[in-house]
């Protein structure tokens, strides 16, 4: 039925009213809480919000609460509140929404005599996703003090960033100590990836249980520095030692037994998943779910720039560049270098020319287990340690090794440090709790382009 056109021009003025007044409606609607946006965003209870946190603020040397400690949180939409914890040292911070926040515990604050965090881990970013509840956020304190904290100010590799104002120099200077930090936190995984690409070349075997010799290491400097406060070269120095050993127990308690029975290499992985597992949470039961401190200098030792770098950065960095050199020259330059390298390339063939293939493992096990203790009494004394800091980190070790190339030491030190450079630059666009995701990202990049890793042998593959 056709309208006329005087009722279709009536039809059409009066939806335009109605669209007007619908518009205006919104507006009514909608202006106040977009003014309201704008403002600081008051935090409401941790019972009635949906995200929440948890802050814990403990003395690292006798685990005792730390009463009436105030922390600045910040987050998005404008969102600024100061807690302070109760008795049990802890504050629980109820958030609007889900996102980054920034926690910054202000130091006068903190009772005499003390200590305060550890400068690299405070401030710290948090990131809470939808329905997180009491996401934990645990300072330890420990003696020394430490420098004046500025909100935004760069953390320890893998806890990502936030940049206080958008300046060039600011930027500059972040971009310095990401790069910087990856660069540190490649060498320190080098010196675990090492051992795995090692291991699986003379025997095959992925072993998954090698995050816990990294978690050994650390353990063991905890112990002899950090409980028998015993100097910090011993505890480097032991940790060695015990890492060395837990490599020859394993293998001649474990991995040989099975070797001379003849088990394919599906059953020892499964093995060594096992093995991950039980020493775990052996060391849970042992030492407890709490972070654990290995008590080291936090001033600044040398400066570079807008980089800084305290006394155990720079024993770490320059003991790992000896290490890695060092085992460059037993591979290169030495018999059991050289043997190693021929049993990795054909076990058979290496044995048939008279090379004792089982003693050329098991040196390779000791030699594994130290690099792993090392880099993980490093990390220990680098930043905080917990009973699982080697499970952490596996997946990137194995990422290391595969994007060097499995069963080439060389490639692993390649992969390693391009992993740690792709995990702490990535924070820059991306929110740290999925930084691992791009360092595995770039890692299946590359293998699509080259199978066999940087430095890997097309032979390897399969």
């Amino acid at each position: 039925m056709k309208i006329p056109q005087a009722q279709a021009s009536r039809l059409a003025h009066r939806a335009r009213g109605a669209l007007a007044i619908l518009i205006a409606a919104a507006a009514l609607i909608l202006g106040p809480a977009a003014m309201a946006s704008a403002v600081e965003t008051p935090a409401p209870t941790p019972s009635a919000s949906p995200e929440s946190i948890e802050i814990w603020i403990r003395v690292a040397a006798d685990k005792s609460n730390v009463p009436n400690a105030s922390v600045l949180v910040t987050g998005p939409k404008g969102f600024s509140q100061t807690f302070v914890t109760g008795p049990d040292g802890k504050a629980f911070v109820g958030l609007p929404r889900a996102g980054d926040y920034t926690l910054l515990v202000d130091n006068k604050s903190l009772p005499a005599g003390k200590g305060t965090p550890p400068s690299e881990s405070n401030p710290r970013v948090v990131t809470v996703s939808p329905g997180d509840v009491e996401d934990p956020a645990y300072f330890l304190l420990v003696p020394g003090g430490t420098e004046p904290s500025v909100p935004g100010s760069t953390n320890t590799p893998g806890s990502g960033h936030h940049s206080s104002s958008g300046n060039n120099t600011d930027y500059g200077a972040l971009v310095a100590n990401l790069t910087a930090n990856g660069l540190i936190f490649g060498l320190l995984l080098a010196l675990a990836s090492i051992g795995v690409s090692l291991i699986y070349g003379t025997t095959g075997l992925s072993n998954f249980a090698h995050g816990e010799l990294v978690t050994f290491g650390a353990l063991t400097g905890y112990v002899l520095s950090g409980v028998l406060h015993l100097p910090g070269w011993i505890g480097i120095v032991g940790a060695a030692v015990a890492g060395g050993l837990m490599g020859l127990g394993q293998d001649a308690a474990l991995w040989k037994p099975l070797r001379k029975r003849g088990v394919g290499l599906i059953p020892l992985m499964i093995v060594s998943i096992g093995l991950s597992l039980v020493l775990r949470y052996l060391y849970e039961f042992i030492f407890g779910s709490d972070q654990l401190i290995i008590p080291s200098d936090s001033h600044a030792a040398f400066v570079l720039g807008p980089i800084k770098f305290t006394s155990i950065t720079l024993i770490s960095v320059i003991l790992c560049v000896v290490l890695l050199l060092l085992v460059a020259f037993i591979l290169l330059r030495t018999r059991i270098g050289k043997a190693t390298r021929a049993v990795a390339d054909n076990r058979a063939l290496a044995a048939a020319s008279g090379i004792n293939v089982e003693r050329i493992i098991r040196l390779v096990w000791v030699g594994s287990g130290v690099l792993a203790a090392l880099a993980g009494v490093l990390i220990g004394y680098y930043q905080t340690l917990r009973w699982d800091t080697g499970g952490s980190i596996l997946l990137l070790v194995f990422a290391a090794v595969t994007l060097g190339g499995f069963g080439t030491a060389f490639g692993a030190l390649v992969g390693s440090l391009v992993i740690g450079l792709v995990v702490n630059l990535s924070t820059l666009i991306i929110p740290a709790n999925v930084q691992n995701a791009a360092a595995l990202l770039i890692m299946i990049i590359i293998l699509l382009v080259r199978p066999q890793g940087i430095l890997g042998r097309r032979e390897r593959i399969g």
